[in-house]
């Protein structure tokens, strides 16, 4: 009995099956690919928006506080003016020298600077965020800002310094002894209703001066923080404004 050998022939594929297995393959990896960036782009899109009502929410509060920090000063100012019509009205009387001691401990130590809520902006600028921002327009507002805030910071470096300068020569004019009852309470309201002699530790006219000088350069120093602090607050409406308008946020 013979035995016949069947063989098997299978056809070579042709250069079109190569072409379409290829095509196939490359469509898969592409499409992973679409699918993939798409994914961030949506994830990043998302995260953009977040910085932007996070910059909102900061922005509302930086607006809240200085019109508290604001309100402040202007009346520190005003302090400062009475204590210098005060204390160039020589000689010094009981009434005079309480109403000396009463701005003085009520204003002209007291430093109150804003303090800005830079949170989301440190996240921007540390976290390499900035680029996350695609708005160039809404970017360049959020860098103006934070340019802005700093160089109100440094006048509020100034403050801080007058502040300094001027309480260097209060310690040498000033007795602290004769405050001592009200400083429990701060309510140095009473030094003006108070029946006690109130005395300077020294009369020395040039020292005075020098006190006196000191105490407007700082008024003056104050005056122009808060049109710094007025000016930045009067943008922030309309920077508010413009975040939600480009970023559709009600």
């Amino acid at each position: 009995m013979e035995v016949h050998a069947h063989s098997h022939t299978h056809g070579k594929k042709s250069w079109k099956s190569y072409f379409w297995e290829f095509l196939m393959l490359f469509l898969a990896v592409f499409c992973g690919f679409l699918a993939e960036n798409q994914r961030e782009h949506i994830v990043e899109h998302s995260r953009e928006k977040q910085y932007v009502e996070s910059m909102i929410e900061d922005l509302k509060t930086d607006s809240t506080a200085m019109r508290f920090v604001i309100k402040y000063i202007k009346q520190q100012v005003s302090g400062f003016d009475s204590l210098l019509h005060n204390i160039y009205r020589k000689p010094f009387t009981d009434s005079t020298l309480r109403t000396l001691y009463y701005f003085k401990e009520t204003y002209t130590l007291v430093n109150l600077k804003m303090r800005f809520s830079r949170g989301t902006i440190l996240q921007l600028k540390n976290s390499g965020g900035l680029r996350l921002i695609r708005n160039r327009a809404v970017a360049d507002s959020i860098i103006k800002y934070d340019i802005i805030t700093e160089r109100v910071d440094d006048q509020g470096e100034g403050v801080d310094f007058s502040g300094k300068k001027l309480l260097d020569v209060s310690v040498k004019i000033f007795d602290g002894e004769n405050v001592t009852d009200y400083n429990s309470n701060s309510d140095y309201r009473n030094i003006l209703r108070s029946t006690k002699k109130f005395n300077l530790l020294t009369d020395d006219i040039k020292l005075i001066k020098e006190y006196a000088n000191l105490a407007k350069f700082r008024k003056d120093v104050i005056i122009n923080y808060i049109r710094q602090l007025t000016s930045l607050q009067n943008r922030i409406p309309g920077i508010i404004q413009f975040l939600k308008k480009e970023y559709h946020l009600e």
